[in-house]
């Protein structure tokens, strides 16, 4: 009798435990999988903002190879490269370089100096020629052609990489060697919210 009631209870016993520990198990694995799902979610969201910068980087890399066969491109810097390896931060919208039809400007412009142009710098302006684009294995665009004007005589070679408006625009001076680089975003005209000064050096 006694070993049938220890029985009884020790299945008793066992229904209570088992489904329990059935619970705790389950409410584990299913909690699990609430932690996956969030980092498969987290994944899938920085995955979509990584192709929505790359398509913007790729549209904007398309236009700005269409503005550059269409003449009218501006690169609007934000960092200068002098001759020496100085870097200076500058704003982008008075220091610029301007690809406008069959006329290039070139616009420097310090904050805190008067400067000829009135903005701290110097805006001059000269008639391109020798105009050539090139395009690397990797794509990217070496646009090149020389500027002649009363006192702007120089070759500007434009470096622009693959699948981006990011780009390089050296300004080499014919009679010296004082080479300046302007390093920003190579945009349409349409496009850019420059000032341009309306003291052009002459």
């Amino acid at each position: 009798m006694k070993r049938i009631l220890f029985s009884l209870l020790t299945i008793a016993l066992m229904g209570i435990i088992l489904p329990s520990q059935g619970q705790g198990l389950s409410t584990a694995s299913s909690t699990n999988t609430q932690v996956l799902t969030k980092k498969q979610q987290r994944k899938a969201q920085r995955e979509l903002r990584r192709q929505a910068r790359e398509f913007a980087n790729r549209q904007a890399f398309l236009e700005a190879l269409e503005a550059i066969k269409d003449r009218q491109w501006v690169l609007m810097a934000t960092i200068l490269h002098g001759p020496r390896g100085a870097s200076i931060p500058v704003s982008d919208n008075t220091n610029f370089i301007q690809f406008k039809g069959n006329i290039v400007y070139v616009q420097l412009a310090f904050n805190g100096l008067t400067g000829r142009n009135g903005l701290g710098g110097i805006t001059v302006e000269g008639t391109p020629s020798q105009v050539n684009t090139t395009v690397d294995k990797r794509g990217n665009i070496t646009h090149s052609f020389y500027v002649n004007g009363s006192n702007l005589t120089a070759q500007v070679v434009v470096y622009l990489n693959a699948g981006s408006s990011l780009a390089n625009a050296t300004v080499y001076p014919m009679m010296n060697n004082r080479n300046l680089t302007f390093s920003g975003s190579l945009i349409p005209t349409s496009k850019a919210g420059i000032f341009r000064s309306g003291f052009i050096s002459y």
